[in-house]
């Protein structure tokens, strides 16, 4: 099999990458803001993990079974408002509004350039 062409990843790539990033650190903060202890945070770590595991599974570059646009950005934009929504629910509605807007805006604005 012949080698893959690296691909031409810009800077909207990069800060795409450090919103999924902040998303999964966000998920863990959700948890703690919703219980107590130690079960706020494993609950925070459960949060992320299912994250992990849905965008692993349907919306990494290198899945098999990526879904195409604009399928995935729907799927994308619904796990950044479940995120905002979580951290609502935490009690910190303006981080959980803000994330989900601007992490919808970034994906969306990489739609066109993303197959």
């Amino acid at each position: 099999m012949p080698p893959r062409e690296p691909e031409q990843l810009g800077p909207l790539d990069a800060v795409a990458f450090l919103v999924e990033l902040v998303m999964l650190g966000l998920l863990v903060w959700a948890g703690h803001l919703l219980a107590d202890g130690w079960r706020g945070w494993l609950l925070g770590v459960g949060f992320a993990a299912v994250a992990i595991a849905i965008w692993a599974r349907w919306m990494a570059p290198r899945s098999t079974l990526r879904l195409p646009n604009p399928a995935r950005l729907a799927f994308e934009t619904a796990l950044f408002g479940l995120t905002g929504i979580l951290l609502a629910m935490g009690g910190q509605p303006w981080w959980g509004a803000g994330f989900a807007v601007v992490a919808t805006a970034v994906f969306a604005s990489r739609v066109p350039n993303d197959p």
